[in-house]
């Protein structure tokens, strides 16, 4: 018979290494995002020139001041500090794994529900957010061709369903940690 002292070091063992991978992904997130602001105050038109092929749009000539790239930034980023929001709760979901705090439990269950969540709401942010930036960059580089379209990718839908079913999982989560402690009050 295993000892269960095994598995419970186990899955500290594993909790730690989601620790660890969380964190190598909220600096990476942090980095990215301090790059981008610095890009905005160092390199305005090289911001410009970055955000415009990463948005696939064909503009010569755009001009940004260090004010409208920070701006451009910041709208850019908001993303990106939503999956920073995602990230921190994930962090904290295997810090209580780690600590022991168990699998199925209640604070479990509400942090995955919450990255579920998060990750659901971040495809339509995403989306408001390109378009956003799409209108801004047009109208920076020609004021009288402003245009706002959003649209999405087939990702966009897969990270939608994998977003529900965490949430999903989230609420069986809280009714099984109910029924666990219902069942133990029997006992």
């Amino acid at each position: 018979m295993p000892n269960p002292l095994d598995r419970q070091a186990k899955i500290a063992a594993t909790a730690r290494a989601g620790v660890w991978f969380s964190t190598l992904a909220l600096g990476l997130a942090l980095l990215l995002a301090a790059y981008f602001l610095f890009l905005s105050v160092t390199d305005p038109l090289q911001l410009g020139r970055e955000l415009a092929k990463e948005l696939e749009l064909e503009i010569d000539g755009l001009r940004l001041t260090t004010a409208s790239a920070l701006l451009a930034s910041l709208i850019w980023l908001t993303t990106d500090f939503m999956a920073v929001a995602m990230i921190l709760l994930i962090r904290r979901l295997f810090s209580g794994l780690r600590a022991g705090t168990g699998i199925f439990t209640e604070t479990t269950a509400i942090r995955l529900r919450r990255i579920g969540w998060v990750l659901v709401l971040i495809i339509p942010v995403s989306m408001v957010v390109d378009g956003i930036a799409r209108a801004l960059l047009r109208y920076w580089a020609d004021p009288t061709g402003i245009t706002f379209g959003i649209g999405f990718q087939d990702g966009d839908i897969y990270a939608v369903i994998l977003g529900l079913m965490l949430v999903a999982l989230g609420h069986i989560m809280v009714d099984a940690a109910h029924m666990a402690e219902e069942n133990r009050a029997f006992v």
